[in-house]
């Protein structure tokens, strides 16, 4: 370190990221150096380093460079950006939950080919199809019936694939359709 500068190099013992991870970010103008040494090479201050920090905390949060570059020019806030990638976070671990109730429906009852693409099939649309075939199924199959108890059951059904699609987690023998 000279006048309080650091190279490449000593801000990644600093921070313990590679060179090339804070060079790839220099280079794409979320961590601009502060100068430059007498031999060419990029110096970064101690204001550069917490700006650092952030960097390494939203990509590790999932967060895009570009985002990462509108937090740090302040053009929207860390509190807007985690907002968002919380909203796609939650959308991933919906589809998580969708592809863990098939991978489990499928090794525990063995399904066949077809049975398995129907239930890859079923378990990719979306909540809002999901909730109009059901309706569909269910004033086509139950109309003018009371449901009582069950009505809550399909409900429940409708806004989410059960983590594990088995009849015990069901009243009535109710089960994951197939």
């Amino acid at each position: 370190m000279s006048d309080g500068l650091y190279t490449i190099g000593e801000l990644a013992r600093r921070t313990g990221l590679p060179v090339r991870t804070i060079r790839f970010w220099s280079d794409r103008g979320v961590l601009p150096p502060t100068g430059r040494s007498a031999g060419g090479y990029r110096l970064y201050d101690e204001a550069a380093v917490t700006r650092l920090g952030l960097v390494r905390m939203l990509r590790e949060l999932g967060v895009g460079l570009e985002a990462v570059q509108e937090v740090l020019a302040r053009r929207v806030t860390v509190a807007e950006v985690a907002r968002l990638q919380l909203r796609t976070v939650d959308a991933e671990l919906r589809a998580l939950r969708a592809r863990r109730a098939v991978l489990s429906l499928i090794s525990e009852r063995g399904t066949s080919n077809e049975e398995t693409l129907m239930l890859h099939r079923l378990s990719r649309i979306s909540a809002a199809e999901r909730r109009e075939i059901v309706a569909e199924f269910v004033s086509g199959t139950f109309d003018g019936i009371e449901l009582d108890g069950d009505a809550a059951v399909i409900a429940d059904w409708m806004r989410e694939l059960p983590d594990s699609p088995r009849p015990s987690r069901w009243r009535r023998g109710w089960s994951w359709p197939s």
